[in-house]
């Protein structure tokens, strides 16, 4: 039998794509994420859900309502707003599982899940055509290009290759202590090598148009077609922060599905506007305990 196209979904009013951002504080961010989006050149098919961690009281502009329902619509977009209260903080992972969960419940999954950073723009008018013109079952991860706008790069691939032994051996230094941390962060060189990887591994020039299977897309925006749910896959909330990369990683080795860096599909990212850039004493222990969970992983899949 054959599965339905996206034509099919967008002829029967289903929703083909849905967006799912995470709002822990700066309202005004997701605000402008949301208002980015009424650029697409065909913005049937579209849903956003907005999923709060925190207790702002006065949201900006669509969002200055809560819903009294646990999930409601919200606004006067050419697609549906909705916004669920999360029952506490639950991070951006966990709070991406908890929208997935809703969608789950009302049915199918749309064709396309769009899990990103509220600090995220997508000013291309035709992202999601693009999107829809792609094969779900090929692609069944995506990291598009994100531009940042503090540097100009793009942020993807954030590892072109799983970390060698070499690689495991910094991060040990690196998880040593969190003075180690700090001192090593101070050093411009070390900053590259420990912070992203190593320059051979971190984001390209935004100009970068090959599309290429890459280890492990950047966590602000990554694209999951129906086909990786469809086969188990699931996002890991073991490690509340940091490991969204690194368990995609691990996740589609075991289930043995290509993860893309596709550069055709393009977003804009005010990066670390939520969690801030200076290596708090409480980033850091979540850092060190997501690059454990993955290590553990690793082993685990070895075994």
């Amino acid at each position: 039998m054959t599965a339905p196209s996206a034509d099919d979904d967008l002829a029967t009013g289903l929703c083909d794509v849905a967006f799912i951002t995470v709002q822990y504080h700066n309202p005004a961010d997701t605000a402008s994420f949301i208002e980015s989006l009424r650029a697409q050149s065909d913005p049937r098919g579209i849903e956003v859900i907005v999923v709060k961690n925190d207790r702002i009281l006065d949201p900006p502009a669509e969002l200055a309502a809560d819903p009294v329902q646990p999930a409601g619509q919200v606004g006067s977009y050419l697609f549906p707003v909705r916004v669920l209260r999360a029952p506490k903080n639950l991070y951006y992972w966990g709070g991406a599982a908890f929208a997935l969960d809703e969608l789950s419940a009302r049915g199918p999954l749309p064709r396309w899940v769009i899990i990103s950073n509220n600090d995220v723009t997508v000013e291309d008018s035709e992202f999601v055509r693009r999107l829809r013109s792609l094969d779900p079952v090929r692609y069944p991860i995506i990291g598009p290009s994100i531009i940042s706008l503090a540097t100009g790069r793009d942020q993807n691939p954030i590892l072109r290759s799983r970390l060698g032994k070499l690689s495991e051996m910094k991060w040990m230094l690196y998880d040593s202590g969190y003075r180690m941390a700090t001192s090593l962060l101070a050093v411009r060189g070390l900053w590259r090598s420990f912070r992203e990887n190593a320059s051979r591994r971190s984001a390209g020039l935004a100009d970068s148009s090959t599309a290429e299977r890459i280890y492990a897309p950047h966590g602000a925006f990554v694209i999951f077609s129906s086909e990786f749910f469809d086969r188990g896959g699931r996002l890991d909330t073991t490690v509340p922060m940091f490991a969204e990369e690194l368990t995609i990683a691990v996740t589609a080795e075991r289930l043995e599905m290509p993860v893309w860096h596709l550069p055709q599909l393009r977003v804009s990212h005010r990066e670390h506007s939520t969690t801030g850039s200076r290596l708090t004493r409480a980033k850091y222990e979540l850092e060190k305990r997501a690059r454990r969970h993955y290590f553990g992983l690793k082993a685990a899949q070895r075994s």
